[in-house]
């Protein structure tokens, strides 16, 4: 692998040979092993003294070599940036599903606790609580079963009771999240799911009560329309924010500035042009930025990357868009909280 022979190159310098032998050996690993080579359009590997981590990726990825004192994370950001990934749960009384996607696509989730359907989130001894039987006036052993059936204040509460298991397990997964959750449902199961949950990035509207029997592609085929409009809406929002705080000199996109904010935990909205890079180096102490224009080498940051990493830690939002959409010609823009 010509990049594992690039690291080797740009860490000779700093380490022995059998320390860089040592930490270069999952890479070379990794290199080596054709099952995990032949199987994958992209992938992304971490690699230090404590840490081997390595991730397949849906998509192919420019080949790039960083050695510094962080990880370059910012292809993976994509994943994780608030306006590129999403949550779908497919909610009827016979079927449940979770699945987490971005533009690539969707993958089911498994979650702990997760009824499959209305009948498994209310039991055994519910399901039959309707019934009622009595004895024959002549036989006088056979029990003879009747019912109304159940009232529609019942049948209510029993769909509340089963929306209410239904956020309890998926609350484990999105405590901590702020991805929108894309309901499939009925009309009436998704507004009473959405009066109950605990999870505010739900999205009004349903998406449907069908995609329970659709195959995942098609799941991803038929949402992401409405995925992208909803993207396209919060990006918008972001970047009339930023026009409009510029004249309270709220909103800047100079990186040297907002290195500064951005570790003092001051940027709400991190703007990045996705495909460009800032080489240079910050100081993550003092926030002072270096830049070098064109890369000089392997050892040499993204700044970019870094502001995203600080501005993530610190609680703000990152958006990844495209260079027609950046509010500036600046790779990078930003507003502040204050």
């Amino acid at each position: 692998m010509a990049l594992s022979d690039n690291a080797e190159r740009a860490l000779q310098d700093q380490l022995s040979r059998a320390e860089c032998d040592a930490l270069l050996a999952p890479l070379v690993a990794l290199a080596d092993a054709k099952d995990w080579s032949d199987a994958l359009d992209g992938a992304a590997v971490f690699v230090a003294r404590d840490v081997h981590e390595h991730y397949r990726l849906p998509v192919e990825v420019p080949e790039l070599l960083v050695v510094s004192d962080s990880f370059h994370i910012r292809p993976l950001l994509r994943y994780v940036q608030s306006n590129r990934q999403y949550y779908v749960l497919l909610l009827a009384q016979g079927h449940v599903g979770f699945l987490k996607g971005s533009a690539e696509g969707l993958v089911s989730a498994r979650v702990e606790g997760l009824p499959h359907s209305l009948d498994e989130a209310l039991g055994e001894e519910d399901r039959e609580r309707s019934v009622t039987y009595h004895f024959g006036a002549r036989a006088g052993k056979n029990p003879i079963y009747g019912g109304q059936g159940k009232t529609d204040t019942s049948r209510d509460e029993d769909l509340a009771r089963f929306c209410r298991a239904v956020d309890a397990a998926i609350w484990n997964v999105l405590r901590d999240e702020t991805a929108p959750l894309f309901v499939a449902a009925s009309p009436r199961l998704a507004a009473l799911f959405q009066s109950i949950t605990r999870y505010p990035h739900v999205v009004s509207g349903a998406l449907g009560a069908d995609l329970g029997r659709a195959t995942v592609p098609e799941i991803h085929a038929r949402t992401w329309p409405a995925v992208a409009q909803w993207m396209t809406t919060k990006e918008d929002v972001v970047l009339e924010r930023y026009d409009r705080l510029v004249s309270k000199a709220r909103a800047l996109d100079d990186a040297r500035a907002i290195a500064k904010f951005a570790l003092e935990g001051r940027v709400r909205d991190l703007s990045l042009d996705r495909d460009a890079h800032l080489w240079g180096r910050l100081n993550r102490d003092t926030g002072d930025v270096v830049l070098h224009g064109d890369r000089p080498g392997d050892r040499t940051e993204d700044v970019l990357d870094d502001l995203a990493e600080a501005v993530l830690l610190r609680g703000g939002d990152v958006w990844s868009l495209d260079k027609s959409r950046m509010p500036t010609k600046s790779p990078v823009a930003a507003t502040l909280r204050w």
